[in-house]
């Protein structure tokens, strides 16, 4: 169901000046954040490589971020002081009697950045326009960037791709690793990374990815996860994952085991034993 506020459009225009302020306030009470910042997913996909697009129609619900003045918009478009707000109005008596010179965006995945036009993408936004003309770039991604995601949620995607790279695992054990923590994947790929130095010690010869993750699933993820089922562990979490608590779990017990210098301790050392009535009265509950 969707909670989402809706804007009685017809109802704040028809407040004149205070408008632009109760637009403000609702997109507070609705929690809008700012605009995506296009450096930092510049910044997380390593992207360097344009293409130059050209000139077409481009959904306005897919341009969701900014180059430079992500700071001064809410995700809706809606200016966050005053004298934009003001430009904006000026721009409306403009674009209603000329039209509106393309703007310039640039594309990652299905999610567009406004490079030049912010005011022009606000006020398309204001007018129900469902598309807006645009000068685009696009910088090319293997990973699939959504006009939804936020910088978090494209830290996550990257980290999945570089985990499965790394671990070839297939897609349907990938999502079973899946984690809340956006950098959860990385953390993972680090495990797998110092479990396979180990093994390689172990085997006396540098052990292949294959073989590190297979080991470090049945002789470090699996046992664990064991304990958090054994434990009953995920009750007392909710929202979180069986990975997320093997990462809290796992590095529990490595400091632990350099408090009691002790290797061998065993990863129930960790866990937290919850009584039996406990238990009952959170099935009861759920």
């Amino acid at each position: 169901m969707n909670d989402r506020l809706p804007e009685p459009r017809a109802t704040l225009d028809a407040l004149g000046p205070l408008a632009p302020a109760v637009r403000e306030l609702l997109s507070v009470l609705r929690g809008r954040p700012s605009l995506v910042p296009f450096q930092e997913i510049q910044r997380q996909l390593h992207l360097t490589h344009m293409l130059d697009r050209g000139v077409r129609e481009v959904p306005i619900d897919a341009i969701t971020g900014s180059l430079g003045r992500s700071r001064d918009f809410d995700r809706g478009f809606l200016p966050r002081d005053e004298d934009r707000r003001r430009h904006l109005d000026s721009l409306r008596a403009m674009a209603e009697r000329e039209g509106f010179p393309p703007i310039e965006l640039y594309q990652v995945g299905e999610a567009y950045f406004v490079v030049d036009g912010h005011h022009r993408v606000a006020l398309a936004r204001q007018m129900g326009l469902a598309q807006i003309e645009a000068h685009v770039w696009e910088f090319p991604t293997d990973v699939a960037v959504r006009p939804g995601d936020d910088v978090p949620a494209v830290v996550a995607k990257t980290g999945r791709r570089n985990f499965q790279r790394a671990t070839g695992l297939d897609d349907a054990t990938v999502d079973a690793l899946r984690t809340s923590d956006p950098a959860g994947y990385d953390r993972l790929l680090e495990h797998v990374a110092v479990h396979r130095y180990y093994l390689g010690l172990e085997l006396r010869r540098e052990p292949s990815w294959t073989e590190a993750v297979a080991s470090w699933w049945g002789r470090v993820y699996q046992p664990l996860v064991d304990v958090v089922r054994q434990r009953e562990l995920m009750a007392r979490f909710p929202g979180r994952t069986e990975t997320d608590l093997y990462l809290w779990v796992s590095e529990h017990l490595h400091r632990l085991r350099e408090a009691y210098d002790d290797d061998a301790l065993a990863p129930e050392r960790a866990v937290p034993e919850v009584p039996r009535w406990r238990r009952w009265l959170a099935r009861l509950w759920r």
